[in-house]
């Protein structure tokens, strides 16, 4: 078990002390809001494209692409998502803030958070292997979101199915996940110092990314908010999510790898993309800012020891 725990915190470790290092350069105002917006730009749309692009490029992706188990993933965020739409019915306290509450429950911040865990857990490989899961999934999280916020906001900018579709189309990490897959059998043909460059934009993403989040954080807003629904959001994301994700693909026969990366991914915690969708269509911003800082902290103490335990059961070799 000490064994498994340890690896484990290899694993989530450099993850949270650069999201604290994050904090506290903002708190000894070595960073302000003017450039962690700046740089999460660049890691949207520079930084992360080259990660997921040159990565797949010189990825035997024979090996890593699993048509069956990213439809698994896709349909059980589906029926997740539909399984929280019908909990708010039920539920008085969700109500009023039935959009934010179903976004945040089920909306992981996979490609920050979520694919650092997966690198350091399984390196390149695993890397490959989730960057592949990644393309799928934002696409249906972009969706449900859409939906759900929509639904439940009552919002008079009401995006046509063709606008949505358009905007994910154009989205630069699933634009570069398509052509790092197109461009996969004509890697031969690409310069040394081209991929080299592209490599040393790559290498900068995750770290810069998990700084912005770590300056983003707002921990004292926390005092503010609305504890049994962020308890509830706790619950459903940090625990249900995950754990019935790896229920199921366990069940299904995967291996302990693709397991792991479905547990990593699926228990990150609530993507900040959350929180800008809300304050774009009238919701409660403030909560939804509450439930990132919450699910981000309680993630630190869910991942490591979800991870341990599933290396004891099903260690990776």
């Amino acid at each position: 078990m000490l064994e498994s725990f340890s690896l484990a915190l290899s694993v989530t470790a450099p993850v949270f002390l650069l999201v604290l290092l994050g904090v506290l350069l903002k708190y000894f105002k070595y960073l302000d809001d003017v450039f962690v917006a700046k740089a999460s730009e660049l890691v949207f749309y520079l930084f992360l494209p080259c990660l997921f692009f040159f990565t797949l490029l010189d990825t035997d992706l024979a090996s890593f692409l699993s048509p069956s188990l990213s439809l698994v993933l896709v349909l059980f965020t589906i029926a997740f998502y539909l399984f929280l739409e019908l909990l708010v019915k039920f539920m008085p306290l969700l109500r009023p803030v039935a959009g934010e509450f179903c976004q945040s429950s089920f909306r992981s911040n996979l490609a920050f958070i979520g694919l650092s865990f997966c690198a350091g857990a399984y390196g390149e490989e695993g890397l490959a292997r989730a960057a592949v899961l990644v393309a799928f999934i934002t696409v249906v999280y972009n969706i449900l979101s859409v939906l759900t916020l929509e639904r439940h906001l009552n919002s008079s900018d009401k995006s046509s199915i063709f606008s949505l579709l358009k905007r994910i189309a154009k989205n630069p990490l699933v634009m570069a996940i398509v052509l790092g897959v197109v461009c996969n059998s004509l890697a031969g043909l690409f310069p040394v110092p081209l991929k080299q460059s592209g490599a040393y934009l790559a290498q900068i993403t995750l770290p810069m990314a998990l700084l912005c989040i770590g300056a983003s954080l707002s921990v004292k807003s926390l005092a503010a908010g609305q504890s049994k629904v962020i308890a509830l959001v706790l619950f459903f994301k940090l625990l249900l999510m995950p754990l019935l994700a790896v229920f199921i693909v366990w069940s299904l026969g995967y291996g302990a790898m693709d397991i792991g990366i479905v547990f990593l991914l699926l228990s990150a915690p609530t993507a900040s993309a959350s929180f800008v969708m809300v304050a774009a269509m009238g919701g409660d911003a403030r909560l939804t800012a509450n439930f990132i800082a919450a699910t981000t902290i309680g993630s630190l103490f869910t991942v490591s020891l979800g991870f341990a335990v599933l290396n004891i059961f099903m260690p990776s070799g």
